[in-house]
């Protein structure tokens, strides 16, 4: 669930990796774990009641009033350790311009599903033939909440992860 904490918006989200610390008015994250297969693709359930954004940064003060996005995000690299994701920073990944990245799937949606699970499928789209080394994976309520930008009390369930291959 996105909410407060500490007088910040902060995103509910789960991910691949570890906990790093607080940093500042931020969080530490270890994005990624050991991985060296190749799926087609990441599937599973999720159900989503989002709100309106009522917190915004100012980077994105323009997404005020406009509903809220959840995130699921899946992506293959070849790092040769988890990337330090630093919010306080702005340390992130970039996902389109990062030569270490080797497949991506994602789905982002603002639908709300009624209290009811939906199937998704996030097909992975693979840049070229590299083995990976790590695969990173994350859901989070609010799909600008590293920039501390959601709607307070949007809620994401997510449930059965599977990677399929053919």
């Amino acid at each position: 669930e996105t909410m407060t904490a500490m007088g910040m918006l902060a995103a509910g989200n789960i991910y691949v990796g570890h906990f790093g610390n607080i940093a500042g008015l931020g969080a530490e994250l270890d994005w990624g774990m050991p991985f060296t297969t190749r799926p087609y693709s990441l599937k599973g359930y999720y159900a989503y009641a989002p709100k309106k954004i009522d917190n915004a940064s100012d980077k994105y003060a323009d997404k005020l009033g406009m509903m809220d996005n959840a995130q699921i995000l899946v992506f293959l690299t070849d790092w040769e350790k988890p990337f330090l994701v630093s919010t306080s920073t702005e340390t992130f990944v970039d996902i389109k311009n990062d030569p270490s990245i080797i497949a991506v799937g994602e789905l982002v949606t603002d639908v709300d599903t009624q209290g009811k699970y939906v199937e998704f499928e996030c097909v992975l789209e693979y840049r070229d033939d590299r083995k990976p080394k790590y695969i990173v994976a994350v859901a989070c309520s609010s799909l600008y909440g590293d920039y501390f930008t959601g709607g307070q009390g949007s809620v994401m369930h997510v449930d059965e992860w599977e990677f399929t291959y053919r």
